[in-house]
């Protein structure tokens, strides 16, 4: 157009500048020049568009190239990676698996592009990669919190176990979504380690609550002596460890050759005890104690694992079966059985039952052991309280002959008259009391009494009365001496009093105090005597100055005494020391 214009305004024939410069000679040349101007301006712009449109088209061939280039480059980048890779649209269809990926599941990529994701991925995989992107599958369009990196267990095309790492991400152009996108990890190594670890751990744990029921049971064995008590922990602990359906523990006694199934568990429920003789029991149990070898049988519902012939069931017939000796000091003290009616026993479980068994055993001996000391005890105990009463049946017959014999001895030295000791015990006593004194150097005193005129007083009033003086007597003369000496009834009307660590002063004092009370006392019918009393003579000796010997003590004390009663009585005498050959006794004065 503006080519024209200027054609047109510099045509020969005229136009409209022409025109104008006809018209308007002045007005024509600056139209002219207005008319230049912008066609130069519009010729600038031309210029400059076509300049701008060169360099675009060349920056868009650029763009182009690097873009093609970057393609490139991504499509090696994924075509190399380790990881495998995926692009479906939103109707599941794959348009696009990289090497790595078609390679793990074991398809070819030309299997999978262009395929629906349902109909090529092993059904596992498809229902969690349906997970991935629900939306898409439910027709609504995913958002990203749909997307979430998820964990698949599924097989490959040859049947292989293949755990897959699958987290995908939304492809979006101008905000809309387009296609989904996903990079998958094969961590089946990592998995086939984490079961490795979780087997091992779970072997661990196992062991541990092995080793736990092992503890137990020996603690058992040690903190409690009670069978029963012993028999229920080994049940509970068995029970901890391993599927014990069916359990009992028998008891085997060699003397009585019983066997006694004293705990049965039948699918959990206890059952009462019962025993059988050893020759008449059909079962395993007989077996075991026989050869005191283990019976296992591993899966009874497998070919060429059944249940030994000589098995008895009682219940339900168990799949699987370990029974074992219980072993102790060398003797076969009972077994140890374990059944399953679901799980198969391995060798493992074997090995644990026999550990257990071992303990078991020590635990059973020592809680039988107990029982029957405790049994033995018990009749020790009735024997002894049966001895006991016929100990004390003894004991109060020995009391009874002792209180007796003492009474008997008693009496033997005892005066039935005046209750106190008698010739007899008087000689004894004298005896020991004059070793003593000489041992000790200590003096020893003797005093003789007699009642005057006492058989005259017994004639006239009868022995009866004459019993109550000569007691009366006895009292005056103990309450006049200490509780340590010693009185007794010489014979007759005659009394003998012995004065330990006495000298003569003092026995002299005690026989002038005996002669007065007596003197004082109002006895009956004592009038009738001469005198008109009832009246006493002493003799007194001492030892060592009068006498060496309990004869000559007696002696001396004798004869004073009846120095006094010749001289009239009612008197005490000092004996007389005899010496210069004369005999006889120096009579003292009348005290």
């Amino acid at each position: 157009m503006t080519l024209g214009l200027l054609a047109a305004a510099t045509h020969p024939d005229g136009g409209w500048l022409d025109l104008a410069l006809r018209s308007h000679p002045w007005h024509g040349r600056t139209l002219l020049g207005v008319s230049l101007g912008i066609m130069v301006l519009l010729f600038l712009i031309v210029l400059i568009i076509s300049v701008w449109t060169r360099t675009l088209r060349a920056e868009v061939q650029s763009k182009v190239k690097q873009l093609a280039s970057s393609e490139e480059r991504y499509r090696r980048l994924v075509e190399e990676a380790r990881d495998g890779v995926f692009v479906m649209t939103l109707d599941g269809v794959l348009s696009f698996v990289n090497s790595r990926l078609a390679d793990m599941i074991g398809y070819s990529r030309e299997e999978l592009v262009g395929r629906c994701f349902k109909d090529l991925v092993p059904a596992a995989l498809y229902e969690v990669a349906a997970g991935v992107q629900p939306g898409c599958l439910e027709g609504r369009v995913p958002l990203a919190s749909d997307l979430k990196m998820y964990e698949v267990y599924t097989y490959t095309k040859d049947r292989r176990e293949l755990w897959l790492q699958v987290n995908p991400t939304l492809i979006s152009d101008g905000g809309r979504v387009q296609a989904i996108q996903g990079i998958v990890r094969d961590i089946t190594r990592q998995k086939m380690l984490e079961r490795e670890l979780m087997h091992q751990t779970e072997e661990a744990r196992r062991m541990a609550d092995e080793m736990t029921s092992l503890y137990k049971i020996g603690i058992a064995a040690t903190s409690t002596l009670d069978l029963a008590e012993v028999l229920e922990v080994i049940y509970r602990e068995v029970s901890k460890v391993m599927d014990a359906g069916g359990f009992f523990i028998a008891l085997y006694n060699e003397e009585t050759r019983q066997i006694s199934f004293e705990f049965v568990v039948d699918n959990g429920e206890r059952l009462s005890p019962f025993s059988v003789s050893l020759g008449d029991d059909g079962g395993f149990t007989a077996k075991v104690i026989t050869q005191r070898t283990p019976v296992f049988v591993a899966d009874a519902l497998s070919n060429g694992s059944n249940l030994p012939q000589e098995t008895r069931v009682i219940g339900q017939t168990p799949r699987s079966v370990i029974a074992v000796p219980l072993l102790a000091r060398g003797r076969v003290v009972g077994v140890l059985s374990v059944q399953s009616y679901t799980t198969a026993y391995t060798q493992g479980d074997l090995r644990l039952v026999s550990t257990i068994g071992v303990q078991a055993a020590i635990a059973i001996e020592n809680a039988r052991l107990y029982a029957e000391l405790k049994r033995k005890n018990s009749i020790l105990q009735d024997r002894e309280a049966e001895l006991r009463r016929v100990n004390a049946r003894l004991d109060e017959q020995l009391a009874e002959v002792t209180r007796l014999h003492r009474i008997a001895e008693q009496l033997a030295i005892t005066d039935s008259v005046t209750g106190i000791h008698n010739y007899r015990y008087f000689q004894d006593r004298l005896d020991y009391e004059i070793e003593r004194a000489t041992r000790y150097s200590r003096y020893l005193s003797l005093i003789m009494v007699d009642i005057d005129d006492f058989k005259k007083y017994n004639d006239a009033h009868g022995h009866q009365a004459g019993d109550a003086v000569l007691q009366a007597v006895t009292r005056e003369i103990v309450k006049s001496v200490r509780s340590t000496d010693i009185v007794a009834r010489y014979g007759g009307e005659e009394f003998v009093i012995i004065l330990l660590e006495a000298d003569k002063p003092r026995a002299l004092k005690v026989a002038e105090k005996i002669r007065a009370r007596i003197e004082s006392y109002p006895f009956p019918n004592e009038e009738t005597q001469p005198g008109g009393k009832i009246t006493i003579s002493l003799g007194v000796s001492s030892f060592p100055d009068d006498a060496k010997t309990k004869h000559d003590l007696v002696k001396m004390a004798d004869m004073a005494m009846y120095a006094g009663k010749r001289d009239g009585g009612n008197r005490v005498y000092d004996c007389a020391v005899i010496s210069g050959g004369q005999e006889g006794l120096s009579a003292l004065p009348t005290l």
